[in-house]
């Protein structure tokens, strides 16, 4: 098998085709060592623009260079790409292919205070206050791997790290009929634990509906499974992660998450284990709804969608 060649960009010498269509960094840098704010040296010692010039995996430059795009609509500044490289690298291009089929794309969210008070191009719709007030309170919390509950503090920090997100669009509700388009993710999953009993049957058992939030619990080690993860690298999406991905990935199906009329369970727990998190409901404020349910409750308009990290 042929070894799979790494790309070195040169920024004096060349501005390859893919960067033409995405634009951004390398322009500016060749525009500084053309008008001498920043020498080859420089440059060169520069770690701060290694991702953009030094050694890049072939099958990764697209999927870099289009989360850098990405980044600058959405925040407006520059993000170091080099942990999401690194991280990435090592699960190889056979592997991305296999979560894309199963709609997960890998992603980078970068480590961001997502505050009230924060301000970016592309974030038009924050979570609600009650949301923020109580993360400050610290009445939110995180399950962790040995069984126990974590105060998330704060709630609203993006985590810096490289994730596989679900691309699928929350589906309208139809009479609770209503599926995720192609769900060959999570379907077969929940209907293996319905016929098991594992969880609660459902008039449709492939159905992403119809769950508790502790329910969802169940599908975290299979999933993980499934794409070749550990089972503490799955979760549910956090209430932030859910409000900042379908405005920042503005190419991905889920863009429009806050125009649906269902709602989907968080990871967060509220005040212990009998609450938790779910939000997104077109009719409640879309993208900064949120609000708090009866975690062992079943609803016919409420799913749920996973996060991997690696």
């Amino acid at each position: 098998m042929a070894k799979e060649k790494d790309v070195v960009v040169n920024p004096v010498l060349s501005e390859p085709d893919w960067f033409i269509r995405y634009g951004g960094i390398m322009r500016e840098i060749n525009r500084q060592l053309e008008t001498g704010e920043m020498t080859l040296d420089a440059l060169q010692a520069n770690n701060e623009h290694a991702n953009y010039w030094g050694v890049v995996p072939g099958w990764m430059k697209d999927i870099v260079i289009h989360e850098g795009v990405l980044f600058q609509a959405f925040f407006g500044q520059e993000f170091d790409l080099m942990p999401f490289v690194e991280t990435l690298r090592p699960y190889g291009r056979k592997r991305i292919n296999i979560w894309r089929k199963l709609g997960m794309e890998p992603h980078f969210l970068p480590e961001v205070l997502m505050s009230a008070e924060a301000t970016y191009p592309g974030w038009k719709i924050k979570p609600e206050k009650s949301f923020y007030q109580l993360s400050d309170q610290g009445k939110l919390f995180l399950p962790q791997p040995d069984g126990s509950l974590a105060v998330s503090n704060p709630a609203y920090q993006l985590g810096g790290s490289t994730v596989l997100i679900d691309t699928r669009c929350k589906p309208m509700y139809n009479n609770g009929l209503q599926m995720y388009a192609d769900d060959k993710l999570l379907g077969p999953i929940i209907c293996d634990l319905r016929e098991q009993n594992k969880i609660a049957d459902y008039v449709a058992r492939s159905s992403r509906f119809n769950m508790s939030g502790n329910e969802c619990e169940a599908i975290k080690p299979i999933l993980a499974a499934k794409l070749g993860l550990k089972p503490e690298q799955v979760r549910l999406e956090r209430e932030i992660e859910a409000n900042v991905i379908p405005q920042l990935y503005t190419d991905m199906p889920r863009q429009k998450d806050g125009t649906t009329n269902t709602s989907e369970w968080r990871e967060e727990f509220f005040g212990g284990r009998d609450g938790r998190l779910r939000g997104g409901r077109s009719d409640g404020g879309g993208l900064a709804n949120v609000f708090c349910y009866d975690a062992v409750g079943r609803w016919g308009d409420r799913g749920c969608r996973f996060l991997a990290v690696l």
